[in-house]
């Protein structure tokens, strides 16, 4: 039996002795405790009897406890008795004999205890009057008390069970009886109980799990006792079990927390000689050791060679009765090196000898690499802050006096390390910033104790040549393992650059918000889908909603539906980075109508384009004048236009408003550069001694100002050119509601009329004999070429050999080709000297359509490529229509050759559709020719109509071409009142379409019109 199983024995023995039974403290006088016999004695509870001094027990105050513990100590053992006799309160004489012994083992007691055992010798009950008491005092044990008692066969039926199981276990003991005890216990502990000698034991106690009614397990500590018959025959087993489960727990979380701690303990017992390991202590050595041994043998043998020898030296004077710590190094069995720290503290006698030592054992392998990286961590923390560009300093907690600062505060600030450790910052801070630097100080104290975080601080320090150098600031309080504040570290960044950027920024963000916010322009931002992000106040007072309304608004609904899908061309353009300057209508929130200009900006942030900006004022008054002058300026544009005199505009300043475009043409400016211009500047007038007229003496400047009527004849006027010029002119000041407005000043060249008459005659004839010479010579390079053509012809139908022929039909293109140029220059010389006139006769579209398709179809044969042609909507397309058929297919000859010469793959379509008048008498006729050709790039597009125009010097050298042919096409088109045009994308193809106007031709008799949405031509 184990020492703690023999003292748990021991406690029950005392709780339900019968004898009374009571441990004494004779230097305090008082009764540290007591069973329940003894209590029962003096009328009281064993709870009642701690703590109750000795004295106040009845019949026992005369004793003297100083004389018992003397008495002990000479008759030990077997004890001192004494009988005492006294007269109860009710009368009754009582006779009580007292056993004192003393109380060895007294764990937790720092004073000398007695045990005294009490019996009541007054009366002498009988035997029957005994087991009367006995069987009560064993109902009242096993009825009340917190054991589960037991008795059962030797094959372990229960035959009896405690009532205590009821409030233990929660069965009943009727529920218990009958059955094994085995089938209480967990299926682990049940099959341990099954091993032969595991049932029960006379010598072991059993710690194991029985089942509460409930499902739970409780664990029990069970001590035997066997009964036997006559012939030494198990008869019964008597069973007492004690619920341990608290203390199981608090063990297993003790043996928990020493695991998570890798702290284990061990107990030495210096008198027996015997060492005994925790369970934790051996999984730290890999279990290599038993639970217990005589002497550290197991242990030695895993510490390292080189520790040995301390450990060894710490275990001598540990022994010796020293209590001490030591750290040694152990090697596993598979190799493994651990670090081990050990301490320990040793029991003494009351003589002062060591009797007992107990220790624990902590590896802390993982601390000492931790160790050792923080030992590494810091050589790195001491390169990094010596070689840091960053000013890392530490300071005193009170005065914050440098105690070190990094190196680079020379390079920073001019000061070495050695000057500045033991002074005070203050004294190098600007005074503006000291106060807010001690903010930052006491802001680092505070942080210690609320962990909210610190700020960081930007402050100016004086440099040691006298100028300031801008810092910013992180601190953080050094602390010790306790919490208790020590020092100050603060790394200090130079931003005297960052500084500089800032203040620009600042300066340049503090002129934008004047800008943005003092601008009498509404200024406002959008995002790419045109909501609103930013306004200033003006754009409240321009739509009439506040900026809350505003911000998230789409511009839409505000703009005009006349001016929308204009405006979002606009705002595209700006998104795709092109700044837009335009005027539009927007409605105010309470319903009229506000005009606008509107200047777009895109907003670019990493050349990629954000959002817009936005520039508006309100121009409602200004287009109304605007309005006001467009109408009286189409009034008199027809006048001012068609009159030779030149006509000025001025304001009362003497500044230009208006020009006719004959004054422009006579000064030699552009009308619309001469608005605003002062007059002076324009009109310059000599005087009669050939000297120009100050600004003073202009007399059109003196007349305009004073509002006066003046005239004046042959003054002398010089033109932008140098050039002089003979004038007549007059001044008229302008009235309005009796309110001088300005001026008009009117002027007429009267140089030498004769001459300029002449002149213009002259170039006239010139211009005529040109055109009279083109036609003369195209008239008669004609004759020739048309000899050469036909003798060309008859040379091809005689007898040629292949080279002969080759040759001859080279000739046949060449003049052929040289023929069309000469009918193109002529066409286009009829058409610039106006003699191009244009017949008014019948025209039969498909005929017409039908031949020209026919023309090229055995070019198109030859390439390779289809030629098609279609009428779309046949119904609506006239069968005759009246115009010029020549003209007409000159047009279409044109386009369809230039189709055939251009593609090589696919083919040519040529479609017609009319679009009848609502008179039905006229109608709009539109031929596309759509090729799949070469295409031509957007780019060039716009050159394709003009004279002598082509697009590629390579193009001409392979397809030929003058770059008259479409250049005359545009000009009979628009003689026959028309339009012509070109849709087309390199390498895709083109499509050439123009419309004429023609009168449909009317019979008595129509004829039937073709059915179907279309008809299909060659």
């Amino acid at each position: 039996m184990s020492y703690a199983s023999a003292n748990r024995l021991g406690e029950q023995l005392f709780k339900y002795a019968p004898i009374g039974m009571a441990v004494v403290v004779p230097a305090q006088g008082t009764v540290l405790g007591g069973n329940k016999a003894f209590s029962r004695l003096f009328g009281c509870s064993d709870q009642e009897l701690t703590g109750v001094p000795f004295k106040h027990l009845e019949g026992l105050g005369a004793i003297d406890l100083n004389e018992v513990s003397r008495q002990v100590k000479q008759h030990q053992p077997p004890g001192y008795i004494q009988q005492v006799t006294f007269t109860s309160g009710n009368g009754s004489s009582v006779s009580r004999r007292l056993i004192w012994s003393l109380l060895e083992e007294q764990e937790g007691l720092e004073e000398e205890a007695l045990v005294c055992c009490v019996e009541d010798t007054v009366l002498q009950p009988h035997s029957q009057e005994k087991d009367i008491e006995s069987e009560e005092l064993f109902a009242l044990i096993t009825k009340n008390g917190q054991d589960l008692i037991t008795m059962s066969s030797a094959e372990g039926i229960l035959h009896y069970v405690s009532p205590s199981a009821d409030s233990l276990l929660g069965y009943t003991p009727s529920e218990m009886i009958g059955r094994p005890r085995i089938s209480f216990y967990h299926p682990e502990d049940a099959r341990e109980m099954e091993e032969p000698g595991k049932l029960y034991s006379e010598r072991d106690i059993f710690i194991r799990r029985i089942r509460h009614k409930e499902g739970h397990y409780l664990w029990f500590e069970t001590s035997f006792q066997v009964i036997r018959d006559q012939s030494g025959q198990v008869q019964s087993v008597l069973a007492i079990g004690r619920n341990i489960t608290k203390r199981m727990n608090d063990e297993q979380t003790l043996a928990k927390a020493q695991q998570i701690a890798q702290v284990g303990s061990w107990r030495w017992d210096l008198v027996k000689g015997s060492l005994a390991y925790s369970a934790e202590m051996r999984r730290i050595y890999d279990n290599v050791m038993p639970p217990e041994e005589k002497d550290p043998a197991s242990l030695m043998q895993l510490v390292l060679e080189e520790d040995k020898e301390q450990l060894q030296t710490a275990v001598e004077r540990a022994v010796g009765g020293i209590n001490d710590t030591v750290t040694y190094r152990i090697q596993l069995l598979n190799g493994d090196i651990r670090t081990i720290r050990a301490q320990w503290e040793v029991s003494r006698t009351e003589d002062g000898r060591p009797f007992e030592m107990i220790g624990m054992v902590q590896d802390i392998t993982d601390r000492v690499a931790i160790e050792q990286q923080l030992m590494e961590s810091e050589r790195k923390y001491r390169l990094i802050t010596e070689n840091s560009q960053d000013f890392i300093s530490l300071s005193t907690l009170e005065d914050h006096a440098y105690l070190y600062c990094s190196p680079a505060c020379y390079n920073l600030i001019g000061y070495r390390p050695e000057e500045l450790e033991g002074t005070n910052p203050y004294d190098y801070l600007h005074p503006e910033d000291v106060e807010s630097f001690r903010r930052h100080i006491e802001a680092c104290r505070a942080s210690h104790e609320n962990r909210q975080p610190v700020p960081t601080v930007t402050y100016r320090f004086i440099h040691k040549d006298g100028r300031h150098i801008w810092f910013e600031a992180n601190s953080k309080v050094v602390t010790e393992d306790n919490g208790r504040m020590l020092e100050i570290i603060s790394i200090a960044r130079d931003i005297t650059e960052r500084k500089a950027i800032e203040f620009k920024l600042k300066e340049s963000e503090q002129r934008y918000r004047s800008l943005f916010e003092y601008n009498p322009s509404a200024v406002y931002s959008m995002n790419m889908e045109g909501d609103y992000l930013t306004a200033n106040a003006n754009l409240e007072k321009l739509t009439g909603y506040t900026l809350d309304e505003l911000v998230g608004m789409y511009f839409g609904p505000i703009v005009a539906e006349k001016d929308l899908e204009r405006t979002l061309y606009h705002f595209n353009l700006a998104k795709e980075g092109k700044p837009q300057s335009y005027d539009l209508t927007i409605l105010h929130k309470d319903g009229y109508p506000v005009e606008i200009n509107t200047v777009n900006i895109p907003i670019i942030v990493d050349d990629e384009v954000v959002g817009v900006y936005g520039i508006t004022n309100d121009i409602t008054e200004r287009t109304r004048y605007i309005e006001q002058i467009e109408r009286l300026s189409r009034e008199h544009r027809l006048l001012l236009n068609t009159v030779s005199e030149g006509i000025v505009g001025l304001d009362n300043e003497g500044k230009v408003v208006f020009v006719n475009p004959a004054g422009a043409s006579m000064l030699g400016y552009e009308a619309l550069a001469m608005i605003g211009i002062p007059c002076n500047r324009l009109i310059r007038e000599t005087r009669e001694d050939g000297g120009y007229y100050t600004v003073q003496e202009s007399p059109v400047l003196q007349a305009v100002r004073a509002g006066i009527l003046y005239s004046k004849k042959d003054a002398v006027f010089w033109k932008r050119d140098e050039t002089s010029f003979f004038a007549d002119y007059q001044v008229t000041p302008i009235w309005d509601k009796g309110e001088r407005k300005g001026a008009v000043f009117v002027f007429r060249d009267v140089t030498d009329e004769k001459e300029i008459i002449s002149a213009k005659e002259s170039a006239e004839r010139a211009d005529q004999a040109k055109s009279q010479f083109l036609a003369m010579m195209s008239h008669e390079l004609r004759t020739p070429m048309n000899g050469i053509v036909g003798m060309i012809d008859l040379l091809q139908t005689t007898e040629l050999d292949e080279e002969q022929r080759s040759f001859t039909d080279i000739l046949k293109e060449s003049s052929d080709a040289l023929l069309h140029i000469l009918n193109e220059i002529l066409d286009f010389s009829k058409i610039e000297t106006g003699k191009m006139t244009l017949a008014s006769e019948p025209i039969h579209l498909q005929a017409l359509l039908g031949g020209v398709i026919e023309l090229f179809s055995a070019r198109a044969k030859e390439k390779g490529i289809y030629l098609r042609g279609l009428l779309l909507e046949p119904e609506q397309i006239p069968d005759i229509v009246i115009g010029d058929a020549v003209r007409l297919r000159q047009v279409l000859v044109n386009l369809i050759s230039n189709a055939v010469k251009f593609t090589d793959q696919g083919g040519v379509t040529v479609t017609l559709e009319a679009e009848p008048d609502a008179c039905e008498r006229r109608t709009a006729l539109t031929f596309k020719v759509k090729d799949t050709g070469i295409g031509i790039p957007y780019e060039r597009q716009n050159q394709l109509f003009q004279l002598f125009s082509q697009l590629h010097p390579a193009l001409n050298r392979k397809y030929g071409g003058t770059g008259l042919g479409l250049a005359i096409c545009r000009k009979l088109v628009e003689l026959m009142g028309g339009t012509i045009g070109v849709e087309s994308e390199a390498g895709a193809g083109s499509t050439f379409y123009f419309t004429v106007p023609c009168e449909c031709f009317v019979e008595e008799e129509e004829a039937s019109e073709p059915n179907g949405e279309q008809s299909r031509l060659g």
